[in-house]
């Protein structure tokens, strides 16, 4: 299972390196950026949950792709946290240009502990928690999840958090009851309504912050009629 964990990030690290060095994926993080602010309210929403309801569709390219790309394009401190539970692959990315670990919080403030790095991006910060396992069983503790957004909220402006799927892990759920807003991250050409329609109602608490899909990896153009029904 290792081995192919293993695998699985070497391939996905090689698959987002040339994506993300392309015109084409530049030019749609401007235009997924532009879509959000557009969407958002004036009560100061900053704090993103970006999830699927599977594995393989695309969250944490989007997680990482919009990091960056608000982190350059607008000069704000921005941070990524991983709360995935399997394995570190945006920490992996990041490590490949330079991580510098910061000063780590005291272990008796939380019963979960995280490490921050500095990342080459100067205003960009990479969060890890150091049991990711932990976060399955943390999900009971409203109070102090709700201590820990405070803490990066003051410490940032935007914060995109990269979820582990919904259908998988309750992590996805509970976080989005405690940030702003949600992305929902679709692989529009393999996945079928009966498990969106699960997926999203994991997240009946919190339709409210939905702020909208990305349909990912689309082998067809989109009818103008239902990008008018999700927007």
């Amino acid at each position: 299972m290792t081995a192919q964990l293993d695998q699985f990030h070497h391939d996905f690290k090689e698959r987002f390196r040339r994506l993300s060095e392309t015109d084409l994926f530049r030019r749609e993080m401007d235009m997924l950026w532009s879509a959000i602010l557009s969407r958002l309210g004036k009560e100061g929403e900053r704090s993103f949950l970006i999830c699927s309801a599977s594995v393989d569709e695309g969250n944490t390219t989007v997680t990482m792709g919009l990091g960056k790309f608000v982190a350059k394009q607008t000069g704000k401190n921005v941070l990524i946290v991983d709360a995935h539970c399997e394995g570190n692959v945006i920490g992996d990315l990041l490590a490949d240009d330079g991580l510098v670990p910061l000063i780590e919080e005291p272990e008796d403030r939380y019963s979960f502990t995280f490490d921050e790095y500095e990342t080459s991006i100067p205003n960009l910060r990479y969060l890890t928690f150091r049991n990711p396992r932990a976060l399955e069983t943390f999900v009971v503790n409203s109070e102090e999840m709700a201590i820990f957004v405070n803490l990066i909220n003051k410490r940032y402006d935007y914060i995109f958090v990269d979820a582990p799927p919904v259908l998988a892990s309750n992590v996805g759920p509970f976080l989005a009851r405690h940030l702003d807003k949600v992305i929902f991250v679709i692989a529009a050409s393999i996945r079928r309504y009966p498990v969106l329609k699960e997926a999203l109602s994991r997240l009946d608490d919190s339709r409210d912050r939905i702020l909208g899909a990305v349909l990912n990896m689309r082998d067809y153009p989109v009818p103008e009629y239902v990008f008018r029904f999700i927007r």
